[in-house]
């Protein structure tokens, strides 16, 4: 058992010269206590800020601090506990003696991938703060090269060089600040999780391979060699470019036709698909300059408007498809979920609403304008072609009249979809309208909600009446639920 009495304890919520010291140990100089302070306060900020980049409605909060630097500690192991609340809404966050309260600012309880995503976060900034003190760390330099957001998804993907997906991320954004021939660069890496190329058994990768960095953007061809969309650039897991490969090609013959990918863009089913097995990332840099990282056969996060989305289509489509099927046939359900995913890749935007009770809801939601009905009325008997506006609009719905949305192309409903005004289904796959403005009661929105877009009011009135996705022409894709937001990516 280790003598208690050779532990140096530093304490900061004293007078700044009264650093207690119970032994001097000849190893380490003597340090004051009002710099390192400094650092602990800095790295409060910093976790606030991380916290804040991931979950922009966050609060985190700090309850209690007391901080103590137990030297031995810090440079042995990490040096935080986190508790949940019972009802998962909150987080307790105890780090070097400092309580933090994390708040993530929606009623919805934490998915299990965003609790993991808080986990990730603590563990990265306490082992970045570890590597000030501990020279025996490995990689304490690179925690300092690469953005701590980038090291974060690199540690919440499990990568095992994690300073290759950051380094890839580096060369992604120099490229997305880089236009060739007056047009925008697009660009992605598939980096390997096995050994060798899975596609090329036996083929060794050449001496001399550069390493995929941001260095590379600098070669003229670089920017054009790949699009990201059809061809890709394989790094092995040393961070070393491999060759170009064409990504479905690739997909095709490196995973087992038995396994399939989560829900994605329609683009980028071959980028999902490339990464269900093997432990394979893949790393795009889109045409609207989104870095999109693709891993376990589904898309992870996304980089946009300056920060990390978590995406974890999975859960979310778990969450919509329960709202609309109950138990029952997730056909509907995941026709509409992909339609707002191609929708909200080619930024469109667009209201998709499953009315649960359509006879009741039905007149309450659509005005009678709006409505399918059997018959298309007319002003002038004597000249049936000549519709008024209000009548005109009807004519429009012969053309999908009677049908169920799975009888609709995909590519047909999100051309309804991207109309001005609303799609509307029953629960049983009927589409009841398209390109309807629906009617919203004032008494179902509070004075807070005034401030929010057309299309979010709309969203939070129809979700009275159903579940309701709304896809902004921003990108992203948010589920409505009696009333609220239920989750956002």
């Amino acid at each position: 058992m280790r003598d208690e009495t050779t532990r140096k304890t530093v304490r900061f919520d004293a007078p700044s010269t009264a650093a207690t010291t119970e032994q001097n140990l000849p190893t380490r100089p003597e340090r004051q206590f009002g710099p390192f302070s400094k650092v602990v306060g800095l790295y409060q900020s910093t976790m606030r800020r991380t916290f804040e980049h991931f979950f922009p409605e966050s609060v985190l909060e700090i309850e209690g601090d007391r901080t103590i630097i137990d030297w031995d500690l810090v440079t042995r192991e990490p040096c935080y506990r986190i508790v949940d609340d019972p009802d998962r809404l909150g987080i307790d966050i105890e780090w070097l003696g400092t309580r933090l309260n994390f708040q993530p600012g929606s009623p919805i309880p934490l998915f299990p991938a965003e609790r993991r995503l808080i986990d990730v976060i603590v563990a990265a900034l306490d082992r970045r703060f570890r590597v000030l003190f501990d020279l025996d760390i490995a990689g304490r330099f690179e925690r300092f090269n690469y953005p701590g957001e980038d090291l974060i998804v690199a540690d919440f993907l499990g990568a095992e060089n994690s300073y290759r997906i950051p380094a890839a991320l580096e060369a992604l954004r120099v490229a997305a600040l880089s236009t060739y021939e007056n047009k925008r660069v697009t660009t992605g890496a598939l980096l390997l999780g096995t050994p060798h190329d899975p596609t090329t058994p036996g083929r060794e990768n050449l001496q001399g391979a550069p390493q995929f960095n941001a260095r590379l953007t600098a070669i003229k061809g670089f920017h054009r060699l790949c699009d990201g969309l059809r061809t890709v650039f394989v790094v092995d897991p040393q961070g070393e470019l491999v060759r170009v490969a064409d990504v479905d090609e690739w997909a095709r013959r490196a995973q087992p036709l038995r396994c399939e990918a989560h829900l994605c863009p329609r683009r980028f089913h071959a980028h999902a698909r490339a990464t269900i097995d093997g432990g394979h990332v893949c790393l795009v840099l889109t045409p609207s300059r989104e870095i999109k990282v693709f891993a376990r056969g589904g898309l992870a996060f996304s980089f946009s408007d300056g920060r990390w989305r978590l995406i974890d289509v999975p859960t979310r489509f778990d969450v919509w498809r329960e709202a609309v099927a109950r138990g029952g046939d997730d056909l509907l359900a995941r026709r509409l979920f992909q339609a707002a995913l191609n929708l909200s890749e080619a930024r469109v935007g667009a209201l998709l609403v499953v009315a649960r009770d359509p006879e009741t809801s039905g007149p309450q939601l659509i005005a009678p304008v709006d409505r399918m009905t059997e018959e298309v009325g007319v002003d002038d008997p004597q000249d049936p072609e000549n519709l008024s506006p209000r009548l005109a609009k009807r004519a429009l719905h012969h053309a999908v009249r009677g049908m169920t949305i799975d009888q609709i192309e995909p590519t047909v409903l999100e051309a309804l979809a991207s109309l001005d005004g609303a799609v509307v289904a029953a629960p049983d796959g009927r589409l009841l309208t398209f390109g309807a403005i629906l009617r919203i009661d004032p008494e179902s929105l509070d004075f807070g909600r005034s401030v929010q877009g057309a299309r979010t009011l709309a969203a939070l009135a129809a979700s009275q009446y159903g579940p309701v996705l709304k896809v902004s022409e921003d990108g992203y894709v948010s589920m409505f639920l009696k009333g609220r937001r239920v989750w956002e990516f």
